[in-house]
């Protein structure tokens, strides 16, 4: 009796328990790009329970119900802490929803006569570059899917309904929350899509995109379409320069890099039963065309799995006052890291920081790869010249239905009501006005009839030789000629 009364007490004591523990979830994101924070730490301040995120920025913690009286604190390197104070959840799991801000990277005591590990690792990502660079393959193809947004940031809401031109647009207003923060509203511009296969061969060097599918819900314009297709995608972390906005950044596993940036070895994690380094940079000198981030790194062939980079604070872009470049790789044919995802998230602020602004967002993901296949040499003899651009009949006219089979990833909840929201949006009359305004502050580019000037971007700038120097740019657009593209500058500065 006494057994079997111990056993009762045990299994009351154990279901007691049980019943008063309580589920802590959440999802830690960058709150500019959007992109998960993997291996982040999460404590509670008042206790030792914590863990670190795992590789998709997810994490699971069980407390009791009196460990809730605490604050839940997160950190990662190169973001600022975030600190939230816990709430008892109504039923037994408190999700959270977590976007850190980007800080400053603290800078470690380095001794000049000797090298960091940091450092080492980048010489060897350096050294491997040319066994991991995809452009090092006789030919490739992919299926490529862009996805492309730009919508108007930081409105005032009781402001703008009082400007009386703007007024028809209060009620789209009051119905959108911005996709990065759910407490700024926004206003979209347009959301497009495509879908379409990519050829591309070394040497003679050609390149043909066979578009399958593209549909645009908003402002139907050519300088936005040239921010699309697969034939733009020059971002490639493995060149020792990486072009933004006609401006050439270092890239932080250039060949020289270590003249640019400084180096640390922070961590080293299992994502998938493979080994990764976790490397993380930041600027050595202020001014230059450098960025912030961190990547992590294949421990055994070197090659870069995600890379993060951030515009530095000072960095010296007109207008823009965050960016963002993601790269993800996976691993094919068990041996060839190929790149899996590419996204660009920019804050352009024409007319301050404090007032409002564009945010564009580009993501665009590649799936069924082949390197050095006959499949991809057949397609490039279709080609005429050397890079074409095919759009096939029907592209334009797919199905809904066709959509959501084929593109690469769902549209998130926003993105749904944004094709919803513009189509409403484009039957107002002042809609077209506004998003032309708008759309030249965000691409850079006007069309002037068979001209197109832009980027304004570049129109004034200054540096230590020139001082002051200003700069016209025009091109030619597709009613002058759809095979022929001429483009040019003047520039003038007021000190050499």
């Amino acid at each position: 009796m006494r057994i079997a009364a111990v056993i009762a007490l045990a299994i009351c004591i154990s279901t007691s328990s049980f019943a008063q523990s309580k589920i802590i979830a959440g999802y830690i994101k960058d709150s500019h790009s959007e992109e998960p924070i993997p291996f982040a730490s999460v404590q509670l301040k008042k206790s030792s329970i914590g863990k670190l995120s795992d590789s998709a920025g997810r994490f699971i913690l069980r407390v009791s119900a009196e460990q809730l009286d605490d604050s839940l604190l997160v950190t990662y390197v190169g973001y600022e802490n975030y600190a939230v104070a816990l709430s008892v959840p109504k039923g037994d799991t408190l999700f959270l929803t977590i976007s850190l801000e980007r800080g400053s990277i603290k800078k470690e005591v380095v001794v000049k006569s000797k090298k960091t590990r940091g450092w080492y690792l980048w010489r060897r990502i350096v050294q491997k570059k040319p066994e991991n660079d995809r452009y090092r393959f006789e030919n490739f193809g992919y299926e490529l899917y862009n996805k492309l947004e730009m919508d108007l940031n930081r409105i005032n809401t009781d402001k703008f309904t009082n400007i009386r031109p703007l007024r028809p647009f209060g009620f789209i207003i009051d119905q959108t929350v911005d996709s990065t923060s759910e407490d700024k509203p926004f206003l979209p511009i347009f959301l497009t899509e495509t879908i379409s296969d990519y050829y591309y061969q070394k040497n003679p060097l050609r390149r043909r995109e066979e578009i399958k599918g593209s549909r645009t819900s908003g402002l139907k314009n050519e300088s936005v379409q040239k921010l699309l297709g697969g034939m733009d995608q020059n971002v490639n972390v493995y060149n020792n320069y990486i072009p933004v906005f006609d401006k050439r950044f270092v890239s932080p596993i250039s060949d020289n890099g270590d003249a640019f940036y400084n180096y640390r070895l922070t961590d080293t994690q299992y994502i998938g039963g493979k080994r990764f380094f976790h490397l993380v940079f930041s600027p050595k000198h202020k001014g230059e065309n450098t960025f912030d981030g961190d990547c992590w790194v294949h421990d055994t062939s070197f090659a870069i799995q995600k890379m993060n980079l951030r515009l530095s604070a000072d960095a010296n872009l007109n207008f823009v006052e965050k960016l963002s470049v993601i790269q993800e790789y996976s691993l094919i044919n068990d041996s060839i890291w190929f790149l899996k995802k590419d996204k660009f998230v920019i804050d352009v602020s024409p007319i301050g920081k404090q007032k409002f602004g564009v945010t564009g967002r580009k993501t665009t993901t590649y799936e069924r790869v082949m390197v050095n296949s006959g499949k991809v040499w057949e397609s490039l003899l279709k080609n005429k010249q050397l890079e074409e651009t095919v759009l096939l009949p029907g592209a334009t006219d797919q199905t809904e239905l066709y959509w959501l089979e084929q593109r690469h990833d769902t549209l998130s909840k926003n993105e749904k009501a944004i094709y919803a929201m513009v189509d409403t949006l484009q039957k107002m009359p002042l809609f077209k006005k506004y998003t032309n305004l708008i759309t030249f502050l965000g691409t850079g580019y006007k069309p002037l009839g068979k001209l197109e000037y832009g980027p304004w971007f570049n129109a004034i700038s200054s540096n230590v030789v020139e001082g002051l120097r200003l700069r016209l740019d025009l091109g030619t657009s597709t009613a002058f000629s759809k095979k022929w593209w001429l483009r040019g500058y003047v520039a003038y500065g007021f000190a050499d």
